[in-house]
């Protein structure tokens, strides 16, 4: 006969409590139901309860304690029958209990799905990702998310099998025993003007839900998409504009562009490449109020094709510069 100590991985000053936790753990690793068609697993099972339903009672754990494996020859009016035998190990099983009654029968019910083996799974919260444009975080609005979550499965109600008829259980043919299912959904989420890449808009309820049916919350991240012509830095926008050699040395107007309309600066005579002219209040929209503000980066540029006449003139200027 095994060593029922050994068998429940406990030693011999176990208390009630650590010989109850020890056997649920074994219990719900091994039960047929959980490895069907699994010979190894089925003795397993009836082995741990076995042990279980000798320690876990006083009287025998004392005879057992006192007289090892022949404790059942000393024990008046002992049938000698374990505890395993009571369950029901699939179809055909005998007119035992399913497996929802052997975890009610031994666990109580406390933190069990109570229609199959799977414990109680809690709501969770999704996140799903958001990509703006800048036009789309400067305006703000609203966006229709469309998104999957996993949700118990409605046939099975998330314990991943289903009863058969004359007893036992089989995989769920709808979830194939996975006990959850991919669900579509569709929200709208209110896009705050000025918001941030990497910020979290919480939808109340809009996660996935628990086997007692209260959802998790969804949160959308907002990820905002590279623009052509604007860098972002915090509520403030840069952008390069190529201006020409001539309006750099003599000064002059020249367009930038905004996000909503373009716009007009004066740079100054001798301007240089790398320079930045700061149109306030041009920027992005901020979540507080106000908007941030607009630099231009001057990039010089010089023609690669110039006329006869431009030519004459530049070797005039530089005749003149030689002089001066």
């Amino acid at each position: 006969m095994a060593d029922y100590y050994k068998v429940l991985g406990i030693s011999r000053k176990a208390d009630e409590k650590e010989i109850k936790a020890a056997y649920r753990k074994l219990a719900r690793r091994y039960h047929p139901d959980v490895n069907p068609g699994s010979a190894e697993a089925e003795a397993k099972f009836k082995e741990v309860s076995e042990a279980y339903s000798v320690l876990n009672d006083p009287e025998k754990r004392r005879q057992y304690d006192r007289f090892g494996s022949g404790w059942q020859d000393v024990q008046p009016g002992s049938s000698g029958r374990s505890s395993a035998q009571d369950y029901d190990f699939g179809p055909g099983g005998g007119g035992g209990v399913g497996f929802g009654d052997f975890f009610e029968s031994i666990f109580g019910g406390a933190g069990v799905d109570m229609s199959g083996y799977r414990m109680e799974t809690p709501p969770k919260d999704v996140e799903h990702v958001v990509e703006l444009t800048l036009n789309e975080v400067d305006q703000g609005g609203k966006r229709t998310l469309t998104y999957q979550v996993e949700e118990p499965c409605s046939k099975c109600r998330g314990t991943g099998q289903v009863s058969m008829i004359g007893g036992g259980f089989s995989l769920c043919p709808q979830c194939s025993g996975r006990s959850v299912s991919l669900e579509r959904r569709t929200t709208e989420v209110k896009i705050p003007a000025g918001i941030h890449e990497g910020k979290k808009l919480r939808v109340p309820g809009g996660g996935a839900a628990g086997t007692r049916g209260k959802r998790g919350d969804l949160y959308a991240v907002i990820k905002v998409k590279p623009h052509p012509v604007f860098a972002r830095t915090g509520d403030d926008l840069e952008a390069q504009v190529d201006v020409p050699y001539l309006t750099a040395i003599l000064g002059g107007d020249i367009s930038v562009p905004t996000l909503r309309t373009s716009g007009q600066v004066t740079l100054p005579a001798g301007s240089q490449t790398g320079q930045r002219v700061r149109l306030k209040e041009r920027g992005l929209t901020k979540m507080n109020g106000g908007r941030g503000d607009l630099f231009v980066r001057i990039r010089v540029v010089t023609p690669k094709q110039i006329s006869p006449e431009q030519e004459a003139l530049l070797k005039q200027l530089r005749a003149l510069e030689a002089t001066a």
